[in-house]
């Protein structure tokens, strides 16, 4: 081994290179974003009730990026320690056939407890009325639903979520999970998932909500469970913004308490019914 080579396996071994791991996909996926939104405003002005269809157009500029992460990652994780590559279990049917329906339908399960979830949080978000507080996020939320409703759906509803749950479950909280444990890494991932949010109320929401995001992927051993469970719960937000349904309960009432209630509930058993598909490679994250 050179010398170059024996201090880069050092470098490797100290925790500013593990947080440095953590942290720069991060940092790539914001300013690949950024560029490309400096660049749309270039040429097309300041956004007005464009601004979904720009994120939409960010978020899909970060893909290619983000799943060449997601990928290597996937491929360190089948390799051992002596570098020499792992093969899957290899199931026969019928038990292979029973394995892949499980996993569909804990995917099924964790698109429930998201959108369960996201309606519950923002319930709880709106009779503690701490949307009126934050002026951060009344002029974000004001942004993302004042173009199209298509935008919103493949924007908020698709691109963005499978980008963000590429980034922050798939990539930056698996790597949290190789250095601190599952438990740290779920709390570090979403308090990082949180805080990029800029404002109180989607940071609380945001935070809370990755908490989730996380341990649904640790449940699955898929991402996809995060990745639909977040498409879950930015679908009821947009039809909640578009169609005013379960409105009664941004009030403080006893029906809205109760309504509440009943959604925390059903995010909790369509979590806990959620698990991972037996030894069959933790499903295909």
């Amino acid at each position: 081994m050179t010398g170059s080579g024996k201090w880069r396996d050092i470098l490797k071994t100290t925790n500013v290179y593990k947080v440095w791991q953590m942290i720069y996909p991060v940092g790539i996926y914001y300013v690949v974003s950024g560029l490309v939104y400096f660049g749309l405003e270039a040429v097309m002005g300041p956004a007005g009730s464009d601004y979904m269809l720009r994120q939409m157009i960010c978020a899909a500029a970060t893909l290619p990026f983000l799943w060449t992460f997601y990928k290597e990652d996937r491929r360190a994780e089948q390799l051992p320690k002596g570098g020499v590559g792992r093969s899957r279990d290899v199931i026969p049917d019928p038990e292979a056939t029973f394995h892949r329906k499980r996993l569909l339908l804990s995917l099924a399960l964790s698109a429930i407890a998201g959108g369960t979830a996201g309606i519950a949080l923002n319930n709880l978000i709106a009779m503690a009325r701490l949307t009126q507080v934050s002026a951060g996020f009344q002029e974000a939320n004001e942004a993302f639903f004042a173009g199209k409703l298509i935008y919103e759906l493949l924007g908020s509803c698709l691109l963005i979520p499978v980008a963000e749950e590429l980034l922050y479950r798939g990539v930056v909280y698996k790597r949290m999970r190789a250095v601190f444990g599952v438990r740290l890494a779920i709390i570090l991932s979403a308090l990082l998932f949180g805080l990029m949010h800029g404002n109180l109320v989607q940071f609380l929401y945001a935070g809370l909500l990755g908490l989730l995001l996380a341990y649904l992927l640790e449940r699955t051993g898929s991402v996809w469970a995060p990745v639909l469970a977040h498409i879950a719960a930015n679908l009821a937000a947009v039809a909640r913004q578009e169609t005013g349904w379960l409105s009664f309960c941004y009030e403080a009432s006893p029906g809205a308490v109760l309504c509440t209630a009943g959604l925390a509930v059903a995010a909790a058993a369509a979590t806990a019914a959620a698990v991972r598909p037996g030894k069959y490679g933790g499903g295909k994250g």
